[in-house]
């Protein structure tokens, strides 16, 4: 019987240290588990925070087009009208006037552009404080 009793001794021993064994490895899981969750969290808000990000810059992107749109536009019809002061032109004053306002023209032009492309980086890049 002393056998039997050294037997049911070890088997408990072994069952004991079976179960310690897979306890430990319940919890390396578990830790392992809580760190995959966190990570997966943080991932999920820097994947929020781009989305964001791109949004604003296809936003300030569609709105730059539009205002290029315009701008062009706005020098087109300015052109135009100098076009036809030209024909009309006569004397060298008039030839000087014309040329100036051929001169404004493509001030006005490369200022609007400029314009767009600020308005453009303020809003991509982070500047609350617009002024047009």
């Amino acid at each position: 019987m002393n056998l039997i009793n050294l037997i049911k001794f070890g088997a408990a021993a072994v069952a004991l240290l079976f179960a310690y064994w897979i306890g430990v490895q319940d919890g390396r899981d578990s830790e392992e588990l809580k760190n995959a969750r966190a990570q997966i969290v943080q991932l999920s808000e820097t994947v929020k925070t781009y989305e964001a990000h791109y949004k604003n810059q296809a936003i300030a992107m569609a709105e730059l087009r539009v205002s290029e749109s315009a701008a062009r536009a706005d020098s087109d019809r300015l052109r135009s009208r100098i076009a036809n002061l030209e024909k009309g032109a006569r004397t060298a004053a008039d030839r000087d006037a014309i040329r100036c306002l051929q001169l404004g023209a493509e001030c006005r032009r490369l200022l609007q552009e400029a314009r767009g492309v600020i308005n453009y980086c303020r809003k991509t890049f982070g500047g609350e404080n617009t002024r047009n």
